[in-house]
């Protein structure tokens, strides 16, 4: 069973299957995510749901670019919740998951490509 969280078939597609275009990306990816999650949970500790919204939103490309299909969809339902809807009701444990997956997402990446955070 493959359970890794990403699928760089779209990437591969949008690179033409350049290996140094798909390392850059994937570099900046873990850079930008890695960044967001601590963003996001500074937010939270300060109950800043607007701000937590706008990052499950500059999250959100990155998930669907690196194949993160369940990634994109909890970040987005986040960024709806917290920025259209406002109903935070269950907010924090989809935050919650949203930075745990996102993290073990950057943490296979580093593993399978030998990526070391910039950041």
């Amino acid at each position: 069973m493959d359970d890794k969280l990403y699928n760089l078939d779209m990437l591969d597609e949008i690179a033409h299957s350049d290996p140094t275009f798909i390392q850059e990306m994937l570099v900046a990816f873990v850079d930008n995510v890695t960044t967001e999650v601590g963003n996001i949970q500074s937010f939270k500790s300060l109950e800043n749901w607007t701000a937590i919204g706008e990052a499950a939103h500059k999250l959100a490309s990155n998930f669907a670019y690196m194949g993160a299909s369940g990634l994109h969809a909890l970040a987005v339902n986040i960024e709806r919740s917290a920025l259209i809807d406002h109903n935070l009701t269950g907010i924090e444990d989809k935050t919650d998951k949203m930075c745990i997956d996102g993290a073990l997402l950057v943490e296979q990446l580093r593993n399978d490509f030998n990526i070391i955070y910039t950041g």
